[in-house]
């Protein structure tokens, strides 16, 4: 799907929009007033000003960034991380996939967008000249999806710009939609990554209501690989249903579409959740499956599960693309397990998995 009525489409998923003084002169303002038409913009000194009523994923919050506004990812007990940089854009995300883990721990009512991209940028740039030589991997898909908003705002532009004058940077967009239109005519893109979270369509359907479907995702993928672009693909989270191998095979397969020099990484998760999810999670069909607590306090499956799984998925994919492979938020028991070694002594994984901060 590319948008090009932008009000029509948002209207489903934006009522209101509040911003703050701050960010009252922005130019990604101007730009949403002008592409949603239909919505009420009012000012505010602040998200405790928004009336209780609008409290709402439906609405939006503009106002500009507070405290750090790059930051390490904060890893989980016990589990190897790959060294991320996050940078909150969005923190919210309309999608509503059923497993998301940061419906545990953050309140997204309302969605708030940081328009001040001048002071991500900023900080990025401080960054990456301190080290010249340290590969630094960063990106805005945390707390929201990459660009689900990103065509009423366009942020991302100014972060692809500005992080193309550092080679030692790679910029990542992650993403469940096909919205890559708007960026493909920057001219510098640099070292940035747009990734795909991939599922089978079958799960697309019933875990991921607002999604964009698995072909469409792939079509944008090519795109976005056609514009300059490097791209990647999360297998996260990879859900233990009845066929599920083979599902997840078939969408491995279809990797072999994009040439192997320009997929930056690969990453694999099953799927997890702490206990503060397990509420809002109702009678999901993985969750009948057995799941045990791990260090970090997530529930995950039995480690011989997982271990099957990546290898599994690891092996299938590596039979279509010759792509840096990793697991997210894995222990070093399982690394030794499926790949024999830690990340640290896999030579593709060497600018990966190297601490940036």
């Amino acid at each position: 799907m590319r948008l090009t009525d932008y009000s029509s489409f948002y209207s489903r998923f934006v009522t209101s929009v509040y911003f703050t003084d701050e960010a009252a002169g922005s130019p990604a303002l101007a730009r949403a007033i002008e592409r949603l038409r239909d919505v009420p913009f009012k000012r505010v000194k602040g998200k405790d000003d928004i009336p209780p009523a609008d409290r709402k994923r439906e609405t939006l919050f503009l106002t500009t960034g507070r405290g750090k506004t790059v930051t390490a990812c904060p890893g989980s007990k016990g589990h190897l991380c790959c060294n991320y940089l996050t940078i909150d854009l969005y923190g919210g995300c309309p999608i509503g996939c059923t497993y998301c883990i940061l419906r545990s721990y953050l309140n997204f009512a309302p969605v708030t967008v940081n328009v001040d991209t001048g002071a991500v940028c900023r900080e990025i740039e401080r960054i990456a000249a301190a080290d010249p030589g340290r590969p630094l991997r960063l990106g805005t898909g945390e707390t929201g999806d990459s660009l689900f908003f990103d065509p009423l705002f366009d942020l991302s532009r100014d972060l692809v710009e500005r992080c193309a004058l550092f080679p030692n940077v790679s910029l990542e967009l992650k993403t469940k939609t096909d919205f890559v239109d708007h960026l493909l005519g920057i001219e510098r893109k640099g070292g940035a990554v747009i990734a795909f979270s991939l599922n089978p369509q079958v799960l697309i359907d019933s875990e991921e209501p607002f999604a964009n479907g698995l072909d469409d995702r792939l079509a944008a993928a090519g795109r976005a690989l056609a514009a300059g672009y490097r791209v990647a693909f999360h297998f996260d989270p990879v859900i233990r249903v009845p066929g599920w191998d083979d599902m997840y095979g078939a969408v491995a397969d279809r990797l072999a579409a994009f040439p192997a020099e320009r997929v930056a990484w690969i990453s694999l998760g099953t799927v997890r959740y702490p206990k503060e999810l397990l509420g809002r999670l109702g009678e999901r069909p993985y969750l009948f499956d057995e799941f045990f607590p791990s260090r970090d306090g997530k529930f995950r499956y039995l480690q011989p599960v997982r271990v099957s799984m990546y290898r599994s998925l690891a092996d299938r994919i590596a039979q279509a693309v010759d792509a840096p492979v990793y697991m997210c938020m894995e222990s070093p028991a399982v690394w030794r397990r499926v790949f024999g070694n830690p990340p640290s002594k896999i030579e593709s994984l060497c600018g990966i998995f190297i601490p940036t901060m």
